[in-house]
């Protein structure tokens, strides 16, 4: 019933409430203050995600298909960005852009309002994967630390899992281009299913202060979008290689970018394989070898009005589990061995994940709609002591429908109304040995309405959303007879933000909900990867957030800062509480809830680029977070408070061939951890120190050559989220890296 009347609503709209013409577009950037053209801007179409680059005199024409009016966004290095909504058929538009050497003005697209982060009222951290990179990591999220709030909860350097506000799992919501990706990131040996393959741009969005997104995101939502496609009529060749001395990595990619009048095209591939890697001591890290091999295809279309894209990712990992052992008392040396090896033993875990979507938009003046359509399959093999025979097997199946529609009220005045629909079923493989799941399926169902409000500098936003889920399992399951369990919460957000100058003020307060998850509930048996025996309380209650973000953002044109603190509470908060039982060589740890956990912190950046010395940049954050229950006790697993720093010196561009670009240093700090739960370890503090230079060559082909050092100090660290800490494993020590990126751009493509 639901589904008929969210689709006899959609064609009406469709077909009454949509101008269809085809008109073009034009016009020429300039200087807002000397009023010169600016060549080689980028003019960019927010609805219909396809841009152009204006000339040497700075001007731009577009000249497919468009609706009757468009967002624009126009944007330089060295400039402020800005986005205005302009008229087709507008043959002399004139944008002014003034300078800003700082270039932190970044457009936040999560929140399907495609504006510039000082007019959002949730503060959104929108990175691109190129200033990530400035040090390259051996994964996504190894890169993404670099960003406050930001932590990795890692196995060895083959399973990196994100943490946002000290909460990670199924308390962190992954999406890529509006799909939510699930690949039974339950499990702390189940890595993000993502690489950096076609990324272009990551934001994330902290705590329970969306409603878009819907149940789960306690922690945070980890949002990442697309490399646009190619400027209209050129096409992009992009290859890249990476080496790392520590794992004698290799790591390829390729990526062909292309765009007609019509038709847009992005495809890539990347195979990655590393061996056990070095340890500080100069032995290595027995069985930390893993694989990768990705696929990713974008394809985008539009007419007049309507714009579709089709979007597939595929991956498939071969990851070892460093630290597997039945022993009951475990020796830290025998993981540690003289020899490095790559190929394949045991206790292994192949993954492999497809990720399918189709989206469509429709839209016209007062009238957005958009629909995207979801299929996702994640298949799980872990193989501890045959490799014939799996220990563990699973299969995901999950089906996702997210429907949207953005009506504006008024000029200022603007509503979204939505629903989003989720159907989950997780299968084991009936030849595994062991089952820590029975089989079963989930049902999630959400609406949501906002309500957008502008006046002069400030803005508001309100809304509230209903969630229900349903989990059902389907057999009985070691002793346990099947259930059903149904849940089900209604949140509100509400908040404001003034932009005044250089200045803005953001304060949003906000709710969540999140429902136990199966493993929490039935879960009963051995999780090798995650080198445990865990048991679910079938008896579990939805968890429930309260929290309040405040932020100030200062941003000069030679200062930019950002002060973010934050205060929550969280209602029956479910975690893992060790019991003093061992099974098989393995701790048994339960599944229980603390009727209360308190949430505060703060998380602070900083970028510094002195009007004298334009070459340097200075970029400084720093992170701490705190979860106690109602007694005072901290929970387990709270991140390291820590500060890093980033320093760049740029050299001048060059007209030569060969030229150095820039020299980067990266110093953190992350201090002792003694904030700690009733049978958890305590961490000590640690500081790492990292290096990379730039060369560039120039000409038809542009090679970027990155070359430096991870851990130049050689630490002998043990970071106090590594689920490799209960057996003494260092991370990686000293770790050269070398890495040549190609490029070709080709304007002739039709």
């Amino acid at each position: 019933m639901i589904f008929q009347n969210l689709i006899t609503s959609f064609i009406v709209v469709i077909y009454f409430g949509f101008d269809l013409q085809s008109q073009t577009l034009a016009g020429q950037v300039k200087e807002g203050s000397t009023q010169e053209n600016i060549p080689f801007a980028k003019v960019y179409i927010l609805d219909l995600e396809v841009g152009t680059v204006s000339d040497s005199l700075g001007k731009f024409e577009f000249s497919i298909p468009l609706p009757s009016s468009v967002r624009l966004r126009v944007s330089m290095p060295g400039y402020e960005s800005t986005i205005e909504k302009v008229e087709s058929g507008n043959l002399n538009l004139l944008f002014l852009i003034n300078p800003n050497h700082l270039e932190i003005e970044e457009v936040v697209v999560s929140g399907n309002q495609s504006t510039l982060q000082k007019f959002n009222v949730i503060h959104v951290e929108t990175k691109k994967l190129t200033e990530l990179n400035t040090i390259p990591g051996t994964n996504l999220m190894q890169i993404m630390e670099q960003i406050p709030g930001v932590y990795n909860a890692s196995t060895g350097t083959g399973i990196s899992k994100p943490v946002v506000r000290g909460m990670q799992g199924v308390r962190v919501v992954t999406m890529l281009n509006g799909l939510r990706l699930e690949n039974q990131q339950w499990g702390g040996d189940h890595g993000m299913p993502i690489t950096e393959l076609g990324v272009g741009n990551v934001e994330v969005i902290k705590g329970p202060s969306s409603l878009l997104y819907g149940a789960d995101a306690l922690g945070g939502v980890i949002y990442f979008v697309d490399e646009p496609y190619a400027a209209i009529n050129s096409s992009e060749y992009l290859g890249k290689v990476q080496f790392e001395s520590a794992s004698l990595s290799n790591r390829s990619s390729f990526l062909f970018k292309t765009s007609r009048n019509k038709l847009r095209l992005n495809m890539g591939g990347l195979y990655t394989n590393y061996a056990d890697f070095l340890l500080p001591n100069g032995k290595f890290a027995k069985n930390s070898r893993f694989s990768d091999n990705v696929f990713r295809l974008s394809l985008g279309t539009n007419k007049n009005n309507w714009s579709m894209h089709l979007r597939y990712s595929f991956s498939r990992t071969r990851v070892g589990i460093p630290g597997h052992t039945h022993d009951s008392i475990i020796n830290p040396l025998s993981f540690q061995v003289d020899q490095q090896e790559r190929h394949r033993v045991l206790a292994v875990q192949y993954s492999s994940n497809h990720f399918f979507s189709f989206e469509n938009k429709w839209f016209n003046k007062r009238n957005e709609v958009s629909l995207l359509v979801g299929q996702t399959l994640s298949r799980l093999r872990e193989f501890a002591d045959k490799i014939t025979i799996s220990s563990v097997g699973m299969d995901l199946f999950n089906t996702l429908l997210t429907f949207r529609y953005k009506y504006y009220l008024r000029e200022n005045l603007t509503l979204i109304a939505g629903y989003q629909g989720m159907f989950q079923m997780n299968n084991n493989d009936l030849n595994a040995i062991e089952f820590l799941l029975p089989n079963a399926f989930t049902i999630d169902n959400g609406g949501f309405v906002i309500l957008n409000y502008d006046k002069r500098k400030w803005n508001f936003q309100g809304g509230l959303r209903f969630d229900q889920r349903v989990i059902q399992s389907l057999n009985e399951f070691k002793g346990q007879q099947p259930i059903t369990r149904t849940y089900q919460g209604l949140n509100y957000s509400i908040g404001a933000v003034r932009s005044v100058k250089k200045n803005t003020f953001r304060l949003n307060l906000s709710s969540g909900f999140r429902a136990p998850h199966l493993s929490e509930l039935l879960a009963n048996g051995y999780h090798h990867g995650a080198l445990r025996y865990e048991i679910g309380d079938s008896d579990l209650k939805a968890e429930r957030a309260h929290q309040v973000d405040l932020t100030y953002e200062k941003k000069g044109e030679h200062l930019g800062l950002v002060f973010n603190p934050f205060v929550g509470l969280i209602n029956d908060f479910i975690y893992l509480q060790p019991k003093d039982t061992v099974i098989a060589g393995l701790p048994v740890l339960e599944f229980q809830q603390y009727q209360l956990v308190k949430l505060g912190g703060v998380d602070l950046s900083l970028h510094y680029h002195p009007h004298f010395a334009h070459w340097i940049h200075w970029e400084g954050n720093f992170s701490y977070v705190d979860l106690k229950d109602k007694s005072d006790n901290y929970t387990s697993l709270i991140p390291q408070t820590r500060i890093s720093n980033l320093l760049n010196f740029n050299f001048t561009e060059s007209k030569r061939k060969f030229y150095f670009e820039k020299i980067s240093v990266q110093y953190s700090y992350l201090f002792e951890q003694t904030r700690v739960a009733q049978s958890e370890s305590t961490s000590r503090s640690y500081q790492l120190v990292n290096a990379s230079v730039d060369a560039k060559i120039n000409g038809r082909v542009t090679i970027d050559l990155k070359a430096g050092v991870r851990n130049l100090l050689n630490e002998n660290y043990i970071d106090h989220l590594s689920r490799l800490k209960n057996i003494g494993l260092p991370h990686p020590g000293r770790n050269f890296f070398l890495s040549a990126t190609i490029q070709l751009i080709d304007f002739k493509a039709k």
